[in-house]
């Protein structure tokens, strides 16, 4: 089966780096101009490609979704949204590749929509569509949707934004007409998702119909449950061999700058060069002080022997130089700890121990293993870094948080209370990261005892159901991000002095990230009516967030 998936994705990665192109210009692609001519294909680029380019994983996954939301942090790039640092040049490519898979999506549809015997395409498109514009919108808020894409019209160069609202109400239109298109007795080949399961396509559209119609709890409650309940009695999904995912291929990351869309995106940043990718206490010490399972099963102590201990890169867990020395490094110095909030790896945060700056120090295998500054806090284990690790763009472990929540609410009880799918979903994140990710199982820790003693100590159930999420995005930084606006969970303190963080904030938190320069130099007509007050402002509130301190820890 990899075999022939590796042969599938080579194959239209081939075509993408032919027919991709950088502007936003070519969002409204002129389809009778390409040389694709196959839904299939395109369908299948597009599985890959979301999670595959490093570039996007990289500048804006976790640059900022992941670092803004306190899971990662590292010497410069990754955390730019730890410190709040503006860099518009990063901020532009998820915009730019997004509308790349959009148009390819489009194109797949009004070519499927040409052969009743292509339905299927047609629908699995939709579908995709909706999650990627899910992403964008929520990242960047309103934009054009209506005129996005190869159905525009021809040379369309300057498309109307729409607003969110109305994004999302066409989501749950296109979400649920796609779900009763899909038809079993038509043919779904090279699908690298579900291997042409035409029901458990069903299932993820119902299920991402759920996801969205939680987003929308703070400003139409009503409409909210509508969607939801809709959603659930549809059909989600059941189990994690319902996940959404795909695999990736094990092919080595270039540091050329080229586009490698094949391996996993976000393992490729951090097995690229000297790019050094560390956890972040806020993420950790969650898991740290309730003695979650999860803890060792995700991350652990990596550094290099004394005389290897020469080059940052041979400390990484990502390369096979650096030695795992978690226990030997608790056995030492007592606790497992992630790096401060708000500070870049280079810099001393305030409060850090008098030996920052020096090595510490190991014996492992008769050898001594030096960790230097930079390696202290805990790193994504070495089997979670590989290239060819899977992708989950939606879990069954997040749909179980979604049903407690509507229970909690008391919309309807779906196969058990709140409480019942709480526990369900710790259960299957910690399964989905065995079956699916391939991590090590954590035995000396009991996940029930850890999920009742967490539920029965929260007070706030909606506190302890949506920490779950936080936890369960880690690797899936957008909607880690989406959901800590929407939820007001984990609390995060605010960068207010560092060097770098962008003072036009006043002590809070980005909540979205900025348009594009050339949005705001080539579409500004059409742009002008969605800016705050004019200005493009990337603490502003989109449409369903509404507030700008939910989820701020404003306490001195």
């Amino acid at each position: 089966m990899k075999t022939s998936i590796k042969i599938l994705i080579l194959l239209v990665s081939t075509l993408t780096l032919i027919t991709s192109c950088e502007d936003f210009n070519d969002l409204n692609v002129d389809p009778t101009t390409s040389t694709i001519a196959n839904p299939k294909t395109l369908i299948s680029k597009v599985q890959t490609s979301y999670s595959g380019d490093r570039e996007t994983q990289w500048r804006s996954l976790a640059a900022y979704h992941m670092s803004i939301t306190q899971m990662i942090s590292d010497g410069w790039t990754v955390s730019h949204g730890q410190a709040y640092k503006l860099d518009i040049s990063y901020m532009e490519y998820m915009w730019k590749s997004s509308y790349r898979e959009i148009s390819d999506l489009t194109y797949a549809i009004q070519e499927a929509e040409q052969n009743p015997e292509l339905v299927n395409y047609e629908a699995v498109a939709r579908i995709l569509k909706v999650m990627i514009f899910a992403q964008l919108t929520d990242t960047y808020g309103d934009l054009p949707y209506f005129e996005a894409g190869a159905q525009a019209e021809e040379d369309n160069l300057h498309p109307a934004y729409d607003n969110q609202e109305d994004i999302y109400n066409d989501f749950f239109k296109e979400l649920k007409e796609a779900a009763t298109q899909l038809d079993n007795t038509k043919a779904l080949e090279g699908d690298l998702m579900y291997n042409g399961d035409v029901e458990r396509w069903r299932k993820f559209a119902n299920s991402l119909r759920l996801r969205y119609a939680m987003r929308l709890v703070n400003v139409n409650l009503s409409k909210a449950e509508t969607e939801a309940v809709s959603a659930i009695e549809d059909g989600v999904m059941e189990n994690i061999d319902d996940a959404a995912k795909v695999e990736h291929g094990d092919f080595t990351v270039s540091t050329s700058g080229t586009s490698e869309i094949r391996g996993n995106g976000f393992s490729q940043v951090q097995n690229f060069s000297e790019e050094i990718m560390v956890t972040c206490e806020t993420y950790v010490s969650y898991l740290r002080e309730n003695n979650d399972p999860r803890l060792l099963m995700m991350f652990g102590m990596y550094a290099a022997y004394q005389e290897d201990a020469t080059s940052r890169y041979n400390s990484k867990s990502s390369t096979e130089t650096s030695i795992e020395i978690t226990q030997e490094y608790l056995a030492t110095y007592g606790i497992l700890e992630g790096y401060a909030p708000g500070y870049f790896l280079f810099e001393a945060p305030e409060g850090a121990p008098a030996d920052i700056w020096s090595p510490r120090f190991v014996e492992k295998n008769g050898r001594t293993v030096q960790i230097d500054k930079y390696f202290k806090p805990l790193q994504i284990r070495r089997h979670l870094t590989r290239i060819d690790l899977p992708s989950i763009y939606q879990s069954y472990s997040e749909v179980e948080l979604w049903l407690a929540e509507a229970a909690q609410r008391g919309w309807i009880n779906f196969g058990g209370d709140a409480k019942t799918h709480y526990k369900n979903a710790i259960f299957a994140n910690i399964e989905e990261l065995v079956s699916i990710l391939g991590a090590e199982p954590n035995l000396d820790l009991s996940a029930d005892v850890y999920a009742e003693n967490l539920w029965s100590n929260t007070s706030d159930k909606m506190e302890a159901i949506n920490m779950q999420h936080y936890i369960n995005n880690f690797y899936n930084g957008i909607e880690g991000f989406a959901n800590w606006r929407r939820s007001g969970f984990p609390k995060l303190k605010p960068a207010t002095d560092n060097a770098y963080t962008d003072q036009t904030l006043n002590g809070l938190i980005p909540r979205r990230l900025p348009y594009p320069n050339s949005e705001m130099n080539f579409n500004r007509d059409n742009l002008e009516a969605h800016l705050d007050n004019g200005v493009n402002f990337w603490g502003a509130p989109i449409w369903w967030d509404n507030s700008l301190t939910r989820g701020v820890d404003l306490s001195d």
